[in-house]
């Protein structure tokens, strides 16, 4: 009596298992299907239902639409968890200019057009300003908010000639 038991959840078990794979295969297959443009009527009812307004109130816009840009990265919001750190730029000579800009990585943060510049950076941060657009001599000071910084060090002096002012990459204190 006890193998007949087992014979049974045996053919329950291959039954399973033949479902399984034909409901594989056919969802499979529908999917397939879909790639026709033609075809995705007859199967999809959400492309049936495409155009319809199927809410029952109006549609309520924002004043300002939402805005995409493609030069923002995802991984950049995540940036907010690291540990980050305040330099402050400040120009000596001259008092301001827009043609002189603080870079991050390669990258233009800001100009000096009001003679200071506040970075946030990160450990690894590599940080210059650019006054190759300026022409004259330029003098600036970094000024480290905070005793967690290691590199650059609090108040180093730059100078320079319509070149690039190398400021260093940022390292931080364990």
């Amino acid at each position: 009596m006890s193998t007949s038991k087992w014979n049974w959840l045996l053919n329950i078990d291959k039954l399973i298992f033949k479902l399984a794979s034909v409901l594989i295969v056919t969802l499979v297959s529908i999917q397939l299907l879909h790639i026709n443009d033609n075809m995705r009527l007859y199967i999809s009812k959400v492309d049936r239902l495409e155009g319809d307004n199927i809410s029952l109130e109006g549609t309520y816009h924002a004043e300002a639409p939402l805005q995409i840009k493609d030069s923002e990265s995802a991984a950049g919001y995540f940036k907010s968890f690291r540990a980050s750190k305040v330099l402050n730029l400040r120009l000596i000579k001259p008092q301001a200019s827009s043609d002189i800009c603080a870079t991050v990585n390669g990258k233009v943060i800001d100009d000096f057009r009001k003679g200071s510049v506040r970075l946030i950076v990160y450990d690894g941060d590599y940080v210059e300003i650019d006054s190759t657009a300026f022409q004259g001599p330029v003098q600036a000071v970094v000024n480290v908010i905070g005793d967690k910084v290691e590199a650059p060090i609090d108040g180093l002096f730059l100078e320079g000639n319509g070149n690039m002012l190398p400021i260093g990459r940022v390292k931080f204190k364990n």
